[in-house]
């Protein structure tokens, strides 16, 4: 007698425990779904006093395109076919206001594995739902922002090669037009010769530098042209022996993602050059499944994987790659960096043809 009293009073007392709680809806459904048990949780949350919501279907908290769609009918198979789902969506208040749910629905059954009903646990999540679409509004904002500043970019290298080569150039040109006059008359004059030399020496910097800020190769032939140009430089001027694989036929690509792959090289041979220490540098340009893929591989330094872990392999690669893997991003591409410490490094920059209708965030 005594045990049954002390049982009898356990339930009463998680009775009143349950019923306290406010953070929590906690109620039991019969095993047709109807609302058997209410707390004062789902009356904050929900809005419906206790003889307002028993005996009535669980289906009234759903939405009604949900209801349409069959929804609280499929919750309900579910859990009684797994034992317990969880799930979060919008519902829906007394007032027909809606909110963020984070809903639990657990089977309940007997000694004799009968089903008596649900257990159901909700709790309104509206306020992290709410900080999560401002951090993604305020993530794509600075995503456009980054990618309206590499297009800005893009422009003013554009304006300042060709203002070098134009006006820059043409003066260089009539300088030594003029000191080649002035050589004719002076016949053998050592310092005019010698300034001749380096007027010549600074056309082809300037001229160098102007196609470096923006290689009129990319438009006129293509990325694996502006490639192999950039290449030949390159190796000209860092003493890096640079070898070049491509797919024979690699097709022009939209202007876009040429210029981005362009400039991904550009970047990741500027790190070899600088950090890594390598000898040699190794450069692939593909197509693989309708994607253009461009690789970037080196014998150097290597980074360390502890590096890569705790920044992030982004924030490893410099200033200049973390804006050109969102430009990747941008165009439904990504930027891969696989490396070792004394092995080298290789930066994989791969993209679609077409960029996705929808980018991800």
């Amino acid at each position: 007698m005594a045990e049954n009293h002390t049982t009898a009073e356990s339930a009463d007392q998680f009775r009143l425990l349950v019923d306290a709680v406010q953070d929590y809806a906690i109620f039991m459904l019969d095993p047709q779904g109807n609302v058997a048990s209410w707390n004062s949780g789902g009356e904050r949350i929900k809005g419906y006093s206790g003889s307002e919501i028993i005996g009535r279907h669980f289906s009234i908290f759903y939405t009604e395109e949900e209801r349409q769609a069959g929804k609280p009918e499929h919750q309900l198979r579910l859990a009684t076919e797994r034992g317990r789902v969880e799930h979060e969506g919008w519902r829906v208040r007394k007032d027909g206001s809606r909110f963020w749910a984070n809903v639990t629905l657990t089977a309940i059954r007997d000694g004799n594995a009968e089903l008596i009903g649900f257990g159901k646990v909700t709790r309104d999540f509206t306020e992290r739902k709410t900080m999560e679409k401002r951090l993604a509004d305020s993530e794509r904002s600075l995503r456009e922002l980054s990618l309206h500043l590499l297009r800005t970019q893009d422009e003013e290298r554009r304006r300042i090669g060709r203002d070098l080569h134009d006006s820059l150039g043409q003066y260089l040109a009539a300088l030594k037009m003029k000191l080649a006059m002035l050589a004719q008359r002076a016949s053998g004059d050592e310092h005019l010769a010698e300034s001749i030399r380096l007027v010549d020496e600074s056309i082809k910097e300037v001229r160098t530098l102007s196609y470096l800020l923006h290689p009129p190769l990319l438009e006129e032939s293509g990325l694996a042209s502006a490639v192999q140009w950039y290449l030949d430089g390159f190796a000209a001027r860092s003493r890096i022996d640079v070898t070049f694989d491509r797919d024979r036929d690699f097709p022009r690509l939209p202007r876009e993602l040429e210029l981005a792959l362009f400039r991904i090289l550009q970047e990741s041979l500027t790190n070899v050059h600088r950090h890594a220490g390598s000898p040699t540098a190794k450069i692939r340009l593909r197509m693989r499944d309708s994607n253009a893929v461009l690789e970037v591989e080196d014998h150097g330094k290597g980074i360390s994987p502890e590096l890569l872990e705790q920044a992030g392999y982004e924030w490893s690669l410099g200033i200049g790659l973390r804006g050109m893997s969102e430009r990747m991003r941008q165009l439904g591409g990504h930027l891969e960096l696989s490396s070792a410490p004394h092995k080298g490094t290789t930066v994989t920059a791969i993209a679609p043809l077409e960029r996705p209708k929808h980018r991800s965030r």
